[in-house]
């Protein structure tokens, strides 16, 4: 693809990534946010801070993935009227033998009805590798939720993990399948130990782009590593499924994440090494695209734009690293997942290829896994989750169906709109 193609991209990619055990009683509080202005003035006005001492993990880490570190209301926020929120500090794992913690953003209606509250995890799409570039940061940090006002409605509670950081700053699991999925879990049962909330233990997991990879992972292991929270269903939005066909599919898509992946997976799998998994002319860029981020601050992603531009062809090294390609593989989301699911993908995204989607969707419906493909006419990876869009009401009537405990039909079917 052309330097043109990859600034169509990107500019997609800025626009939409912010289009990503027993409760206790709640206690009333008043929200400390404002009402949102329009979508156009949110992405014009999303800023990010520092991390603060809030994110720093604690000397004495407990051993119990989902233990609740701290707690606090958003302050100096944006947030839809009706909505207030939270971030907690709570401890995770990466995998067995990594332990993590991670931040989370909680949003909730102001004015709950009574009763334990249903849940949606949202995974979000790629901000960035490092803790300084995720949405608990950002002044609109409930941006890109599909739905918000539905939700509120509702009455619904939103978990948004920043996924998880075996060390400070970074970098997280990114598209490490097991350890994107227990951070979100593990910040359901965080959530659950809030005395301001009083949460059911049946959720719904929403996800789009590296967030719909997270979701179908979380529907995988959920009911291995939470038993006690049950998954009523899944929801990809165009996800980043088939990692290894998808890069193959789009150098564009390589030149600008493949450093994110290649520092990730040299940081959690022993057989990765940074260097060994980038092509040697993309080494001199990924060293620096790593510690960029990929939404705010917008000079970031103008930077990760022009390095990408220093060499030809793709960053990593596939092709020639069987580490990697193995390792990639191995993340692909191809377990049973007991809940429904649902995969959107809409038919212009030159992102996550439709045809990735759809291989992907064949090889799930042969194993026998129970889904719904949506796709979109005319939608691409931005405006499938643009406020309005077709998708969002289908996916809040599809989940208040989850809810009620509809039947959901069985086999594979496909749904174009």
């Amino acid at each position: 693809m052309n330097i043109a193609g990859l600034r169509s991209i990107g500019s997609a990619v800025l626009l939409v990534l912010l289009a990503g055990a027993g409760c206790n009683r709640p206690k009333r509080a008043s929200s400390e946010s404002s009402a949102a202005p329009t979508p156009q003035g949110v992405r014009a006005s999303i800023t990010a801070r520092a991390p603060d001492a809030f994110y720093d993990p604690p000397s004495d880490l407990p051993h119990q993935p989902g233990a609740l570190l701290r707690s606090e209301p958003l302050k100096d926020v944006i947030l839809p009227a009706g909505m207030r929120g939270w971030r907690i500090l709570y401890a995770t794992t990466v995998d067995d033998s990594t332990p993590a913690t991670a931040v989370a953003t909680v949003f909730a209606p102001t004015d709950p009805p009574a009763g334990p509250r249903f849940v949606i995890i949202w995974e979000h799409g790629t901000t960035g590798l490092l803790q300084k570039c995720m949405p608990s940061l950002f002044s609109a940090p409930s941006a890109g939720i599909p739905g918000r006002d539905r939700i509120v409605k509702a009455g619904w509670v939103v978990v948004e993990t920043d996924y998880s950081f075996a060390e400070k700053g970074g970098p997280h699991p990114y598209l490490i399948g097991e350890g994107e999925a227990r951070a979100a879990l593990d910040s359901v049962r965080a959530a659950c130990q809030m005395s301001e909330l009083t949460l059911d233990q049946r959720i719904m997991v929403w996800g789009y782009s590296q967030g719909g990879h997270a979701a179908l992972w979380t529907g995988i292991i959920g009911p291995r590593y939470a038993p006690e929270l049950e998954i009523l269903g899944v929801t990809a939005i165009a996800p980043a499924a088939n990692i290894k066909n998808i890069l193959a599919m789009n150098v564009a898509v390589d030149k600008r994440f493949g450093p994110y992946l290649a520092l990730a997976y040299s940081r959690f799998y022993p057989d990765i090494i940074f260097e060994q998994a980038l092509r040697p002319e993309a080494l001199d860029a990924a060293r620096q695209i790593v510690n960029l981020c990929d939404f705010v601050p917008p000079e970031d992603p103008e930077r990760i734009e022009a390095l990408a531009a220093t060499f030809d062809g793709p960053a990593l090294a596939t092709s020639s690293n069987k580490a990697l390609q193995a390792r990639l593989e191995q993340n692909t989301p191809d377990g049973l997942i007991k809940a429904p699911v649902v995969i959107a993908q809409g038919l212009s995204d030159i992102v996550v290829p439709p045809t990735a989607t759809d291989a992907y969707v064949k090889e799930r419906c042969s194993a026998g896994q129970r889904l719904e493909y949506w796709t979109f006419a005319g939608r691409d990876h931005f405006t499938i989750v643009q406020p309005g869009a077709p998708l969002e009401e289908l996916l809040i009537r599809w989940t208040m169906a989850r809810f009620a405990n509809e039947p959901q039909a069985n086999g594979c079917v496909r749904k174009s709109f």
